[in-house]
């Protein structure tokens, strides 16, 4: 170390000298000193001194010849270091030097290319989209003059190394690749490392000559097989920068080669594994080329060439039959990336590629039995007992284990084909049926495959056609939720679609609720989930066998399968438990014979072992329990539940935490009131599954995560059995010590947060009042209150909402004393002062409950304070709610009038919405005793309008107060709508939009009275009229609302809102109101629209369809049924209209169904999506120029229309991704990434989503992704640009760099930044890799130069978020 202390000549010098030392060990550590001065000290002086930069690679290349191994890896090591310090003619003379240095004393040939490949990716290389620097511009120049000739076996340039003290080069050489010399495969990878690194620069001569030397050695005979696979892999890295002339003669020269009829077995399947690779690697491009070559590839394939082989076995002639199915695997595998990569050109040749798929998938001419006699449905129940021994026969004897026999990669390879066909054709061939009919079936009938990764295949691909069945597929509301929001006291009307999300109060962390035992789930007569139901028989009786076996891999495979099979159908295997339920108990039970793990890749599936196996068992257990009647699988409980409590006592966290998430779905299963009627059928093991999670709450060596699940389930026990039919099932003793031990978990930090939510559970299914004890709810609440104290968001919530349920609970009542209560209260109010949204609605309804028992917990100063802060603030939604409640309860109990006095205190410093609404709500619970009367609030708006200048604000809330009062109190309120009416303006202001939305409500409490002389005003011109609809559209929110019957002035406000909407500014809410009126009577008023849709008048047709977009997110059962026939016909005539402005709306319409109704548009989407896809295209003649002052702007008329159809687009991703054709999806994508901003940022989230939904053409799509954000990135504003400018493109930049970084998180396909390889030189599979991706690989690199440190801040800013 001391050598390099102080890096000069002369230190250099005596280092060079020491490595012609005969002692190796000197060598090695004088060539580690000079590798520190390289890489550690500024070696800056060698670039000035010519001589002894020579030197020095003179000595380190000479290193890479010694005797000694580790000196010879050091000296890798140093090329690279080296190469970036000397002077560029020495660097030209170095790399000579590598090209054609003869190794006589290594054992390892392959160290000259790797030092070459080192010195290679140390150049500095180009950047794409970036002008390369000068540094850049002299590196590729040595490369063109040196190592490319070099490859090619061409003479140097005359400059190349002719410098000063070099020896002249021989005028002929016969190249690293080219003839004269048996080539190998580090000399290939030479030519890889070359065009990964420049491959931008190199030029169309260099690239056709590389291309021609890849060829020849593909094509020598002399070429050993590794390095022709190699040579495949470099014209694949070489195909994304040939010109479109090389490439067709490429192209032309493979398909003269394929049609000779005396081409060999072995070229022949190079020339097909070289058309997949072009495919994977250029798929775009390549595309055009396929109509020219499939038949190529389907060719070996056909039935002749598989007869003609099968006739020459028959006859004793097997000498081919490894050449022939190579490539029948190259095909196959070609075949594979052709519909990965090109799969609407693939779309004409489907049939062809079924056909050939299910030839090869049963090819084993070893096996003579033909393939539907082998898996014949009639079969009988003795071959099924037999199975067992025939596989003890096959182990024994070693059948599986004939290595010669290759047959088996030509079944995966087929296997893996029909995968990618699932994978990539579901959209399209599901709804057609060709996959059940043609392709289901045929691969069920193989899972007897002898081969094991070939049977893994094959069930891997029926598991995808499973899970690719169940996508898309909405699911109705069950019976649980609506008993779910009865249980928790959900008082809220919510009119929602059955195709949309129900959103209740239950706690995500609950799982299913389970109240009702499932049922059979009706399915439809056709389609893919009635073929998945007509193939299930078959399916479950060849599982059934495999489930006997002795292979992990195929066992888990196989219950996983079947899981996927039950979440699907929801269901489904009520008829076949029989068959496959001892299995499955014997698996939890961890008896799964004798094989050893397995670890093998296969599509979708991971690595085998006894526990992954039986964590799969008892997940497939849990689904089982969850998705069927008890009573089905009641004859296997009390083996199922011995099963479970021995995985639960197992020593590994993982399969003890995944038996108590099974044995709580078992609980719910044979708890009340699922299993009301059978309850004490199954109080046995309802006793061992209480005693055992109880032990593992208490043991003091259980895994914490264990604890925690333990504790959820015994929350769940005990909430289950808490009704009048569940007491008995657990003693009351045992019920106490629960309890107990659930209050002492809560006071123990690591388990809190689970004891919380387990007596959430408890409190919100809990009914009688000796179920629990008044001094544990008292103890259990001031606990709950002492967390909302704590900095754990997720703690505090949780907290108040078992607070909440407990208050609620009619198991509770009477339980807490005055004295608790007033804890809890102040314990609540700094979350009411700190207005934490979360918690803040149920922190209201806590003290409103608590209020009814104890009203005087209210009535302190602190509390009407910080009631009265609060309105000072934003609140709005269910806080606001919930705010009115607690000030409803608080007038009901004849205390209202000190926080009466209070709110008016706050007056106009709140919002005079907010503080109008519970000032209303408040005077009428008090019944008016509070101190004021109705007149005063009508003085208070006179003296407030009459003052100079009025008091707006002052208006405002005295109009929102009287408003409030007007709903709430009806007629009894005297109210006239003359009040609100002189509050007009003849300009719509503040006051006068108050006014609007007061004269509404108060309308909806005195329809006989206000809506009349609203209808009237209406009809009469003037500015007031935009004011009016306010008001009728305030009415009839709350007619709905309040199920009021306006059926004799339907007819009247129908007509006056079509008089109103030949007004631009009233056709909004004239097409919101009449939306209203259309989900009050479908049955009138959704006809009227859908004829409207069909108006000569533009104007009556963009009302029409804003109003049927309005009906949808906002709408109850009947009218879904009165609409569900309707909707796609109404739907198709505005995509189809002519006007623009129409099918803009059309879109909206469509992308408000696909959000709130999916179900009604998914049958009709193959329909709808050409429209959606039409207009997302840019088109030109829509695009103008307009002249703005001495500049001159182009204006693009679509641009809204194209928006419109994005965000529709974006819909449908989220909700029927599995319905719409990927591959003109993504195209889309890439097209809106190089549209305007708002729609590169929409198409930015949908990558952001794609990548999960759709990981694999995610990652093919990448270099595309690439370059249309390098030319975001690239932007340059111009000079003076505005801040709104400037703004927008940063926004635009991090968008564009944190969606890459999520793509280079999800798709591992980034190279990394220090290459782990010797000397920093990529590794072969890593630059393959790159070779797939090459325009994204060189993205990254860019993206973490330019902009390191964005990137870096986005990186901690998502640390932040996780946390």
């Amino acid at each position: 170390m001391a050598a390099t202390a102080n890096a000069n000549p002369q230190t250099i010098n005596s280092l060079l000298t020491k490595l012609g030392d005969p002692d190796s060990d000197f060598r090695f550590m004088s060539l580690n000193d000079l590798q520190q001065i390289l890489t550690k000290q500024k070696a800056d002086f060698l670039i000035h001194d010519y001589n002894l930069s020579t030197r020095i690679a003179d000595n380190v290349i000479k290193a890479l010849d010694d005797q000694n191994g580790e000196v010879q890896n050091l000296a890798v090591k140093c090329i690279a270091p080296l190469i970036v310090s000397i002077p560029l003619p020495a660097v030209s003379m170095s790399l000579d030097k590598l090209c054609t240095i003869q190794l006589t004393n290594s054992v390892d040939d392959s160290i000259s290319s790797l030092a070459l490949r080192s010195a290679i990716s140390s150049l500095p290389r180009p950047e794409r989209g970036v002008a390369p620097s000068r540094q850049v511009m002299e590196s590729y120049n040595v490369v063109s003059r040196v190592i490319i000739p070099r490859i090619l076996g061409m003479p140097l340039a005359s400059s190349a190394a002719a410098q000063p003290g070099s020896t002249p080069p021989p005028a002929q050489s016969s190249g690293i690749l080219g003839r004269g010399k048996v080539s190998t495969a580090e000399s290939v990878d030479v030519l890889i490392e070359v065009v990964r690194c420049y491959g931008p620069l190199l030029q169309a001569l260099e690239i056709e000559k590389l291309q021609e030397v890849v060829m020849q050695v593909l094509e020598s005979q002399a070429t050993p097989a590794q390095v022709k696979k190699r040579a495949v892999v470099a014209l694949a890295i070489l195909a994304p920068y040939m010109t479109d002339q090389v490439l067709d003669g490429l192209i032309s020269n493979v398909e003269n080669a394929l049609k000779n009829p005396q081409l060999s077995s072995v070229m022949r399947r190079l020339y097909i594994s070289m058309i997949g690779s072009l495919a994977r690697s250029i798929p775009f491009r390549f595309g055009k080329h396929l109509p020219q070559l499939i038949g190529f590839v389907l060719s070996p394939l056909n039935e002749d060439e598989l007869q003609h082989h099968l006739d020459a076995i028959s006859e004793g002639n097997d000498s081919q039959s490894a050449e022939f199915s190579e490539v029948r695997e190259a095909a196959l595998v070609a075949l594979e990336s052709f519909l990965a990569s090109c799969g609407l050109q693939m779309r004409d040749y489907t049939d062809g590629v079924i056909a050939a798929c299910l030839r090869y998938l049963k090819f084993d001419p070893n096996y003579a039995v033909d393939d539907d006699e082998d898996m014949d449905e009639d079969e009988d129940a003795s071959e099924d007992d037999d199975v067992d021994e025939d596989d003890d026969f096959e182990d024994e004897i070693g059948f599986d284990d004939d290595d010669d026999d290759t047959s088996w990669k030509v079944r995966r390879c087929a296997a893996k084909a029909l995968y990618t066909l699932i994978s990539s054709r579901s959209s399209d061939l599901l709804e057609k049926g060709i996959l059940y009919d043609n392709i289901a079936a045929p691969l069920v009938r193989r899972f007897g495959e002898r081969e094991e990764n070939v049977r893994l295949e094959i069930i891997s691909a029926v598991a995808l056609l499973i899970r690719k069945t169940g996508e898309g597929v909405i699911q109705p509301i069950s019976a649980d939720d609506g008993l779910l929001q009865l249980a928790t006291g959900n008082r809220k009307r919510r009119r929602q679609s059955s195709g949309g999300a129900v959103y209740t109060s239950k706690a995500p962390y609950l799982g299913a609720a389970g109240f009702v035992s499932p049922t059979r789930e009706s399915l439809p007569q056709t389609g893919p989930r009635a073929d998945l139901s007509m193939l299930t028989p078959q399916i479950v009786k060849s599982v059934s066998k495999l489930l006997k076996g002795k292979q992990l891999a195929t066992k888990q495979a196989v219950v996983k399968l079947l899981n996927d099979l039950i979440l699907v159908q929801n269901g489904g295997l009520s008829d076949y438990l029989g068959q496959i339920m001892q299995p499955i108990i014997d698996l939890t039970k961890g008896v799964s014979g004798n094989a050893s793990s397995t670890s093998m890749a296969v599509s979708g599936a991971t690595s085998a072992t006894v526990t992954t196996l039986r964590m799969a068992a008892l997940q497939f257990t849990s689904d089982i329990a969850r998705t069927h009647s008890s009573s089905l699988f009641q004859p296997y409980l009390e083996n199922t539940v011995a099963g479970v409590v021995s995985a639960v006592h197992d020593r590994f966290y993982k399969i003890s935490s995944e038996a108590i998430r099974t044995s709580e779905e078992l609980i719910k299963a044979i708890t009340p009131p699922r299993a009301r009627l059978t309850t004490q059928k199954y109080r046995p093991q309802l006793q061992k599954l209480y005693q055992v999670i109880v032990d593992r709450i208490s043991a003091n060596d259980t895994d914490t995560e264990v604890r925690q699940n333990a504790i959820q389930a015994l929350g769940t026990l005990i909430s289950r059995t808490s009704s009048s039919d569940g007491l008995v099932l657990i003693e009351f003793d045992k019920r106490q010590a629960a309890l107990s031990l659930l209050l002492d978990r809560l006071k123990n930090e690591t388990t809190r947060l689970h004891a919380v939510r387990a007596i959430d559970s408890v409190m919100a299914h809990s009914s009688l009042p000796e179920s629990l004890d008044a001094g544990w709810t008292e103890k259990v609440a001031l606990e709950l209150c002492a967390q909302l104290r704590k900095a754990n968001r997720t703690l505090r919530s949780a907290s108040i909402q078992a607070l909440q349920h407990l208050v609620v609970s009619p198991a509770t009542k009477g339980h807490i004393q005055a004295k608790t209560a007033n804890e809890i209260v102040a314990a609540i109010l700094p979350v009411i002062t700190a207005t934490d949204i979360y918690i803040l609605s149920p922190a209201l309804l806590v003290v409103a409950q608590l209020q009814l028992e104890h009203p005087q917990v209210v009535s302190s100063d602190a509390f009407i304070e910080s009631v009265c802060g609060l309105l000072k603030r934003n609140v709005a939604g269910l806080a606001l709610e919930s705010l009115v409640a607690l000030v409803v309860n608080v007038g009901s109990t004849g205390l209202g009038r000190p926080l009466m006095e209070g709110v008016l205190r706050v007056g106009v410093a709140g919002d005079p919405t907010v503080v109008g609404k519970v000032t209303g709500a408040l005077f009428v619970a008090s019944s008016g005793e509070v101190g004021i009367t109705v007149a005063s609030f009508v003085d208070e708006l006179s003296a407030s309008s009459k003052a100079s200048p009025p008091d707006t604000a002052r208006q405002s809330l005295a109009l929102s107060i009287l408003g409030e009062i007007g709903l709430r109190l009806g007629p009894k309120s005297g109210l006239s709508p003359s009040i609100f009416l002189e509050q007009f303006h003849d300009e719509p202001d503040k006051v006068s939009v108050s006014a609007a939305v007061a004269l509404g409500r108060a309308g909806a409490g005195n329809m006989s009275t206000f809506l009349p002389t609203i209808l009237d005003a209406m009809g009469q011109p003037g500015s007031k009229q935009y004011l009016l609809l306010q008001s009728i559209r305030e009415i009839l929110h709350q007619a709905i609302t309040m199920s009021t019957d306006i059926t004799s002035y339907e007819s009247i406000i129908w007509q006056s809102l079509f008089s109103a909407s030949r007004l631009d500014d009233n056709r909004a809410i004239c097409a919101e109101c009449i939306g209203r009126l259309a989900i009050m009577e479908p049955k009138t008023y959704i006809p009227k629209l859908q004829e409207l849709l069909k108006d000569a008048s533009p104007a009556n047709k963009g009302v029409a369809v804003q109003a049927l977009r309005y009906t949808l997110p906002d709408s109850d059962e009947p009218f879904d049924m009165m609409l569900k026939p309707l909707l796609f016909d109404m739907l198709l005539t505005v995509l189809k209209d002519e006007d623009m402005e129409i099918r803009r709306l059309g879109m909206t319409a469509l992308n408000s169904a696909a959000h709130n109704k999916p179900d009604l548009i998914l049958p009709h989407l193959g329909d709808l999506m050409p429209y959606v896809m039409a207009e997302s295209v840019v088109k030109p003649h829509l695009i103008r120029e307009v002249q703005m002052g001495p500049f001159k702007h182009l204006v693009d008329d679509g641009l809204e229309v194209r928006k419109s159809a994005y965000e529709t687009l974006y819909a449908l991703m989220e909700t029927a991704f599995s319905r719409i054709s990927s591959f003109e999806f993504y195209d889309r994508i890439i097209a809106g990434l190089q549209d305007e901003n708002d729609i590169r940022s929409l198409c930015n989230l949908m990558l952001s989503k794609l990548i999960i939904i759709d990981p694999e053409e995610t990652t093919r799509r990448l270099d595309s992704v690439a370059e249309c954000y390098r030319k975001t990135l690239s932007t340059k504003l111009r000079d003076g640009a505005v801040k709104q400018e400037v703004e927008k493109q940063e926004e635009a930049i991090k968008s564009v760099l944190r969606v890459t970084l999520l793509l280079a998180d999800k798709t591992k396909t980034t190279l990394p930044g220090s290459a782990s390889g010797p000397g920093g030189v990529v590794p072969q599979a890593q630059a393959q890799q790159a070779g797939q991706n090459p325009v994204w690989q060189q993205y990254w690199e860019w993206v973490n130069k330019d902009f390191e440190r964005q990137l870096k801040a986005l990186r901690e800013e998502s640390k932040q978020m996780a946390t």
